[in-house]
C-alpha cells in the first residue's frame, strides 16, 4: 500500500471513509433508543412494544447478515454500501415524521438491513487495504467512529427533541446523515474494494457428494460461512472465536445493558442517591453508566494498537477476566462504589477484546472469504446482543440478579477457556509480536 492511499499515516483512505460514512448515518439509530422510551406517546405506540421495536433491528441481521454478503459478492461493496446509506437517512426521517407500531417497526427493520451491509463494508475496507500488523488497531477505529456518532446521536438527538420536538428533531439527525453522501461518492470514485467472488475460491478435491456431507456443509455453512472439508487447522479455532464473542455480547452487550437500571433500583430504590449533596437520579445515573460504554469505545483504536503488538489471543485472554470481575461486583456488590467505579474497566476491557476479535476474525477468514466469514462473526454478534436482554429479563422472573450475574460470569469463564485451549498454539508461539510489527 503506497502512502498516499494513507491519510496521514493514521489508516487507509477507504477504511476511513466507510467509519466516517457509518459515524454519520447511525446517529437516527442511536436517538431513538434515548428518545423513544421516555416518550412513548409521541410515536404512538405502546408501552409494551418498546421493546419489540428496540430489539427488532438485532433479529433481522440474523437473516441480513448472510443477505450482506450475498449482496457484496455479485455487486461490489460500494453500490450496497450506496444504498445503505440512503435508506439509513430515510428511516432517521420516518422516526420523525411518522406515527404508529407499523411505521416505526418497517423503519427498524430496514435500519438492521441497513447496519448489516454497512457493518460488513467496514469490516471488508480494513481487511482488504490494512496491514496485518495493524488490523486490530483499525478494526478498533472502525469500531471508535461508529460510536463516536452514536455519542452524538443521544446527546446532541435527546437535546434537539426536548428542544423542537420529534420532527424538526430527527429531520436535523437526517440532515447530519447527509454527510456520508459526499463521502460515498468519493468511496464510489475511488479504485473497488476488493471483493472475492465463488470463482476465487480455493481449488480443492471435491468430497464425495452425499447427504451427510451436504447436511455438514449446511450446518458448517451457517455457524462459519465456511467448509471445514477445507482443511486448513482453522476451524476449531474460528468456532472458538465465534463462540466467544457470543458470550461477550450475550452477558456484557444483552443481559448488563439491559438488566444496569434494574440493578441500580434494587440497590438504591426508587430515590436514587446523592453526590456532593446533589440528588441523583436513576436515569441519570444509568445514563452516565451505559455511556461509560460507548466512551470506552473510542478507546478502541489504542485497545487495538497493544493487541497488535502483544498478541491479540493474549488480549482476548486478559480482558476476559476484568470483565468477569465486573459480573461478579455485580452479582455481589458488597460496596456500591467499588462496583460503580469497576463498570468502566469491564467496559474496556470488552471494548479492547472486541477490537482485537474482529481482527483475529479477519486472520482466520481467508482472502477469499472474508465477507461470507464476517458476516458470520457478525451473526453471532448480533445473536448474543440480541439474546441477552430476553433470556436475562426471563431469567429474572425465576430468579435473582445474583444469580443471572453470576451465571454469565461461569459462562464467560467456560467461553474463555474454550479459547485458550483452540488458541493455545498462536498464544504460546514465541516472536508472534515481532512477526506482526513486520508485517
Amino acid at each position: 500500500m503506497s502512502r498516499r492511499s494513507r491519510v496521514y499515516g493514521l489508516a487507509p483512505k477507504r477504511a476511513l471513509l466507510v467509519t466516517a460514512i457509518v459515524g454519520a448515518v447511525i446517529m437516527g439509530d442511536s436517538m431513538i433508543y434515548a428518545v423513544l422510551p421516555s416518550n412513548v406517546s409521541a410515536f404512538g405506540v405502546s408501552a409494551g412494544l418498546v421493546g419489540v421495536l428496540l430489539s427488532a433491528n438485532r433479529f433481522v441481521r440474523l437473516v441480513c447478515n448472510p443477505l450482506a454478503d450475498w449482496l457484496f459478492r455479485r455487486c461490489g461493496v460500494e453500490k450496497p454500501l450506496a444504498v445503505a446509506v440512503v435508506l439509513s437517512i430515510g428511516t432517521t426521517l420516518a422516526y420523525g415524521l411518522g406515527s404508529g407500531f407499523a411505521i416505526l417497526l418497517t423503519s427498524r427493520l430496514l435500519w438492521g438491513l441497513c447496519y448489516s451491509i454497512l457493518r460488513l463494508a467496514g469490516y471488508v475496507s480494513v481487511l482488504e487495504d490494512g496491514r496485518e500488523g495493524d488490523r486490530a488497531r483499525l478494526m478498533g477505529l472502525f469500531s471508535g467512529g461508529q460510536r463516536g456518532g452514536s455519542i452524538v446521536g443521544v446527546l446532541l438527538g435527546g437535546l434537539l427533541f426536548d428542544l423542537t420536538g420529534q420532527a424538526v428533531s430527527f429531520s436535523i439527525v437526517a440532515g447530519l446523515g447527509l454527510i456520508a453522501l459526499p463521502l460515498i461518492i468519493v468511496l464510489v470514485k475511488g479504485p473497488p474494494i476488493p471483493q472475492s467472488t465463488p470463482m476465487d475460491r480455493p481449488a480443492r478435491t471435491p468430497a464425495p457428494v452425499d447427504a451427510g456431507n451436504r447436511r455438514r456443509d449446511v450446518v458448517w455453512g451457517l455457524l462459519l460461512g465456511r467448509n471445514p472439508g477445507e482443511g486448513d487447522g482453522k476451524t476449531t479455532p474460528l468456532l472458538a472465536l465465534f463462540l466467544n464473542s457470543f458470550v461477550f455480547y450475550f452477558a456484557l452487550g444483552g443481559v448488563v445493558i439491559s438488566t444496569l437500571g434494574f440493578f441500580l433500583r434494587d440497590v438504591l430504590g426508587e430515590e436514587g442517591t446523592t453526590l456532593g449533596g446533589w440528588a441523583i437520579g436513576l436515569a441519570t445515573l444509568n445514563g452516565a453508566l451505559l455511556a461509560t460504554n460507548w466512551i470506552a469505545a473510542l478507546g478502541a483504536p489504542l485497545l487495538g494498537h497493544v493487541g497488535d503488538r502483544v498478541g491479540r489471543e493474549r488480549v482476548v485472554l486478559a480482558a476476559g477476566p476484568l470483565s468477569i470481575s465486573m459480573l461478579m461486583l455485580l452479582a455481589f456488590p458488597g460496596t456500591l462504589a467499588l462496583t460503580l467505579l469497576w463498570l468502566p474497566v469491564g467496559f474496556i476491557s470488552a471494548a479492547a477484546a472486541g477490537a482485537s476479535s474482529d481482527a483475529l476474525a479477519g486472520d482466520l477468514a481467508g482472502r477469499s472469504r472474508r465477507s461470507t466469514v464476517m458476516s458470520r462473526y457478525a451473526t453471532w454478534q448480533d445473536l448474543g446482543s440480541a439474546l441477552g436482554p430476553l433470556i436475562g429479563y426471563l431469567a429474572l422472573g425465576a430468579t435473582s440478579l445474583t444469580w443471572v450475574y453470576a451465571v454469565n460470569g461461569f459462562l464467560m469463564g467456560l467461553s474463555l477457556l474454550v479459547f485458550a485451549v483452540a488458541f493455545r498454539g498462536r498464544i504460546f508461539t514465541l516472536g508472534i509480536s515481532t512477526a506482526r510489527r513486520s508485517s
